[in-house]
């Protein structure tokens, strides 16, 4: 086209030179006017291609940043898509709450998806109008710079025309000037074509390099979308799954309670019972304490009885009042024993009802609580009710032992006594007898010298005796049966208890006055003989009546002797069988031996 343009220029420059036609003045002031308005228009092409490359640069930028937020969009996808999974995985391991967040997660990345969606979509927009307007800039800034050249070319063409017309230097001036704007003007055109060009290439890269951006950004949606989707999915199977879950977890927690409240309702009786339970047997304590404490003043009493008056009955009531204190003390030991047990019971029954009042809330729990607390604090009072009622029996079993032990040792003692008794009756009983051998030969003597009266009243005498012999040999046999029984109770009480050996003494008590009134009969029988016989010696001499009053004295100091001996020992209760009944035969054999003393005096004396 410039070529074309230079072949007109050149034809026409054929014709005449204006210069010939038109003034200088006013050929120089259109060269002037040409060359400003061709500058003019240079300088119109330049801000054009500057305008060009500007709405290029914004063209660029614009798809740059249309990348960046597409890259942004896609990113904040994956992350929301991530999120979005994490929050359902850990919303599938939990509770209901934990199904909501994942709920919320995957709404809130529902909402970032759809807000990078957006931005995408309004950066992709955003890149289409800013290349659209920069195209549309670049062809307005070519379309302008080429009208400009154009008219720059023309005009420069004319006033090249006109110079040359007027003068050939200010022709070739001209022609220079023109070819100069014609090649500045060409320079202009390429470099508005070349800046059009590039806008066009940079809009049309930005324009595709937008379209992949929101591709990209469309794709990063679409998946953010679905992962969305997913995510919403997952979450309400989540939570459908903490639902059930929940729902089981409830039934199972709820099974549970009333399992613990029943346990706690079990615990808290129990405990109740074991608290009833040990302060009855505390109770009990208290009257054992007391039975404790009055054997031992019961023991310490009689032992100072028997110290006081040492006799069969003191003796008995001494061993009573210590095996009393014994059978106590082991009622004593028993129930310490049992108030230890409950204690036990007690103390474990309120631990379990504690431990079971923290599995529980409210009143039930507080209850239990204070029926554990209560039922402890019975087994720590029982625990030291059983020591108390412990020590106690220990002193009461001593006690008991010995007030034993000293009823033993005066038993003994009056045993002693007894066989002292025995040995004097013995000795009586011997003396008796040698005062009646001594009247016998004094009666045999003096029976030599008397006559036929006296003969015949010593008959009457001897009848007398033999009689009153009979009668004590009858007293005799009920005095040893009497004192046979005796023995036999006498035994039978050394081997019964206190209370049975009670009885058996007084068994014994019986028959040993039924053997002391039948050595009185014996008495009795023999005194009336002698009353017979010295009513019939009457006229014995006086000497006789000397000796027989002597060995009447003699037999009747011998039965006092043995009187005496025999209640001694009747009063003794304890008393072996065989010191009892050898007391009872001497009393009656001394009985005896001076009613025969007595006959055979009378019979001397007659």
């Amino acid at each position: 086209m410039v070529n074309k343009e230079n072949e007109k220029r050149l034809n026409e420059q054929e014709e005449p030179p204006k210069i010939m036609r038109k003034p200088l003045p006013q050929i120089l002031d259109e060269m002037d006017d040409n060359i400003r308005a061709a500058a003019a228009a240079a300088k119109r092409a330049e801000d054009a291609a500057r305008s060009s490359r500007e709405a290029a640069t914004a063209a660029t930028q614009a798809s740059v940043e249309a990348g960046k937020r597409a890259e942004e969009a896609r990113k904040a996808g994956e992350k929301a898509a991530g999120d979005a999974t994490m929050a359902a995985a850990e919303a599938a391991a939990k509770a209901e709450k934990i199904a909501k967040d994942a709920i919320e997660a995957a709404e809130r990345a529902a909402a970032k998806s759809e807000e990078a969606d957006k931005s995408s979509r309004d950066a992709a927009q955003a890149a289409k109008l800013a290349a659209s307007e920069a195209v549309t800039k670049a062809e307005q800034a070519g379309a302008i710079a080429k009208s400009d050249a154009d008219a720059a070319a023309k005009a420069a063409q004319e006033a090249a025309a006109e110079a040359s017309r007027k003068a050939e230097e200010a022709a070739r001036a001209a022609a220079m000037a023109a070819a100069d704007a014609a090649k500045k003007s060409d320079d202009a055109v390429k470099r508005a074509e070349e800046a059009a060009a590039a806008a066009r290439e940079a809009s049309e890269s930005a324009i595709q390099e937008a379209a992949e951006a929101v591709a990209r950004a469309e794709d990063a949606a679409l998946k953010a979308e679905e992962t969305a989707r997913n995510a919403r999915y997952a979450a309400e199977e989540a939570a459908r799954k903490a639902e059930e879950l929940d729902l089981a977890a409830r039934e199972a927690v709820a099974e549970l309670l009333k399992r613990a409240q029943e346990a706690a309702a079990r615990a808290e009786a129990a405990a109740i019972i074991a608290k009833e339970s040990v302060d009855s047997a505390v109770s009990q304590s208290n009257n054992i304490n007391k039975q404790l404490d009055d054997s031992v003043k019961n023991v310490k009493t009689a032992q100072t009885n028997l110290e006081n008056n040492l006799s069969a009955e003191t003796a008995s009531k001494t061993d009573e009042a210590g095996k009393k204190a014994k059978r106590v003390a082991a009622a004593g030991f028993r129930l310490a024993e049992e108030i230890e047990r409950k204690a036990e019971l007690a103390d474990i029954a309120g631990e379990e009802a504690l431990a079971a009042a923290t599995k529980v809330t409210g009143p039930l729990a507080d209850s239990a609580e204070k029926a554990g607390q209560e039922a402890k604090q019975a087994a720590q009072v029982a625990f030291k009710a059983a020591e108390k009622t412990r020590g106690k029996a220990e002193q009461a079993e001593l006690a008991g032992d010995e007030a034993v032990e000293a009823a033993a040792r005066a038993l003994h003692k009056l045993v002693m006594m007894a066989e002292e008794s025995a040995k004097a009756a013995q000795a009586a009983a011997a003396l008796a007898n040698q005062a009646s051998i001594d009247a016998r030969a004094a009666a045999e003597d003096t029976m030599k010298a008397t006559g036929d009266e006296a003969q015949a009243k010593m008959l009457e005498a001897k009848r007398a005796a033999e009689e009153a012999k009979k009668a004590a040999e009858a007293a005799l046999a009920g005095a040893a049966k009497e004192a046979s029984d005796a023995k036999e109770a006498a035994e039978a009480a050394m081997k019964a208890t206190s209370k049975e050996a009670t009885a058996k003494i007084e068994e014994a008590k019986i028959a040993a006055e039924e053997a002391r009134r039948a050595a009185e009969e014996a008495k009795s029988a023999a005194l009336a003989a002698s009353a017979r016989a010295e009513k019939a010696a009457a006229d014995v001499k006086i000497s006789a009546e000397e000796i027989a009053n002597q060995a009447s004295l003699k037999a009747e100091e011998a039965l006092q002797k043995a009187q005496e001996a025999l209640l001694r020992t009747l009063v003794k209760k304890v008393l072996s069988s065989r010191e009892l009944t050898t007391i009872i035969v001497l009393s009656v054999l001394g009985a005896i031996v001076a009613a025969v003393t007595i006959s055979l005096g009378l019979m001397l004396l007659g």
